[in-house]
């Protein structure tokens, strides 16, 4: 095990400047009660990604098999096909920060990949990022309604006191930090 590994990640609170920063309303606050929903549902959104996805596979398929085409129309469909599905996970990302932005979150583990892990401290981790904890949100179903409230003494993720570069924010994955930070809107140490 590295030295990056072994050492202990400190929870927000114990960041200097933290209670300055929530005074100042400068990290996330979850809501008492259920938010409502503030945007598209990113969790239906994603497995409309998914079925986008197979469908591009499908009909790409289909014309190699059953369509004469020069290469580079193959080439363009499948350029299409990759490129739709990309914007797609744009898209799904941004309304997951909508909603944890709003307090809440739609599905129990992240699939959006917003933290980068440069120091490779959790290997077993899907694409090197920092893992998540969401428990700090409310969990909505598709309709709305309480899945699960927040669970207490979890911070939710959001942007927090750093660290690593005092003075600036750094988003918290409810579990680790994940080194993108971002200048306060007033400073807060």
């Amino acid at each position: 095990m590295d030295a990056a590994a072994s050492r202990p990640v400190p929870d927000p609170r114990a960041v200097p400047g933290y209670d300055r920063a929530v005074e100042l309303g400068l990290t996330p606050r979850v809501p008492e009660r259920p938010p409502a929903p503030v945007t598209l549902n990113s969790r239906r959104l994603l497995l409309g990604t998914v079925v986008v996805s197979f469908g591009c596979l499908v009909v790409l398929l289909t014309l190699v098999s059953r369509v004469e085409l020069p290469g580079w129309a193959y080439g363009l469909a499948a350029t299409a096909g990759v490129a739709l599905v990309a914007a797609l996970l744009l898209v799904h990302r941004r309304v997951t920060w909508l909603e944890i932005q709003a307090g809440y979150c739609r599905m129990d583990v992240m699939v959006a990949l917003f933290s980068r892990d440069p120091e490779h401290r959790f290997p077993a981790s899907r694409m090197r990022g920092a893992p998540w904890d969401l428990r700090g949100l409310w969990r909505l179903a598709d309709d709305g309604t309480v899945v699960r409230a927040p669970v207490e003494g979890v911070l939710p993720p959001g942007r927090y006191p750093s660290p690593h570069r005092p003075g600036q924010l750094e988003l918290w994955t409810g579990e680790a930090w994940a080194y993108l930070y971002r200048e306060p809107d007033r400073p807060f140490a």
